[in-house]
């Protein structure tokens, strides 16, 4: 969720500019979340691990990086409320994990629909608004185009899911908002079964690191079992990345890349 937090300042600023043009100028905007990442599991931000997230590495030396950025607080639910309401946990009222209904203020959705945009989601449906369903989505990405539920661990669905809701805003003739949220590297990690032993998994990232391969942070001790989980950890970023690549080549491919 760190690295989440470092495009809140972007974000309030993009709706701040994105409300104040006319229809026909307005950029789309296209959000990303990793989920239960560090910060510094990116190569873009120092890790020390190589090869960990190559589509986001490419992506920043494109855009900005907030160095100084830091979530008001830890968990799911309340640190996506806190950024799509502007408000801190004891304001917004979601201070949990459960439905908060009767609330004042608007959210993201709301801003970016009453602004004219087709606002659509993709996994965390739930946990990115006060409650569920929220009125102010437009649409919600859970599904591929054949009609069954999109695996959460599947990069490959996130492009999918991009091009459903690029297409969907286009034909709504519409601007689109779209917040898409990748699964990993949240557990269970790759390949990683409930009790640490490493089980078949059929969504295979595009680099699998080895035990021996990442580095033990410091406030971890030298252990065959942490060396293995670390990887599965890592495997399991690169697997967000791999899904992070699939989003941003559907943008391409929609021709929309220069206007988002």
């Amino acid at each position: 969720m760190k690295r989440c937090s470092a495009i809140l300042l972007f974000v309030l600023s993009a709706v701040c500019v994105i409300s104040s043009v006319e229809a026909a100028e307005k950029l789309n905007l296209l959000i990303m979340w990793v989920d239960d990442m560090s910060a510094d599991s990116i190569g873009a931000f120092g890790c020390k691990l190589p090869d960990t997230s190559p589509n986001i590495d490419q992506l920043a030396t494109e855009g900005l990086r907030f160095r100084h950025a830091h979530v008001q607080v830890g968990n799911c639910m309340p640190s996506r409320n806190v950024m799509w309401s502007g408000r801190y946990p004891h304001n917004n009222g979601v201070e949990g994990f459960y439905q908060v209904p009767n609330i004042t203020y608007p959210v993201l959705a709301d801003l970016m629909q009453k602004a004219g945009y087709y606002t659509a989601i993709r996994h965390k449906v739930s946990h990115s608004t006060p409650y569920h369903p929220y009125p102010s989505w437009d649409q919600i990405l859970d599904e591929l185009p054949d009609g069954t539920k999109a695996h959460v661990k599947d990069p490959v669905s996130y492009g999918v899911s991009t091009k459903r809701g690029i297409a969907a805003a286009k034909e709504a003739g519409k601007p689109f908002c779209l917040v898409i949220n990748i699964a990993d590297p949240h557990k269970p990690f790759y390949a990683e079964g409930k009790g640490g032993e490493t089980i078949p998994d059929r969504h295979v990232p595009t680099r699998v690191f080895k035990p021996s391969e990442p580095p033990t942070p410091g406030f971890l001790f030298q252990d065959p079992v942490v060396s293995k989980e670390l990887s599965h950890y890592y495997s399991s970023v690169r697997r967000a990345d791999d899904g992070a690549g699939h989003i941003l080549s559907a943008l391409e491919e929609s021709g929309q890349a220069g206007n988002t």
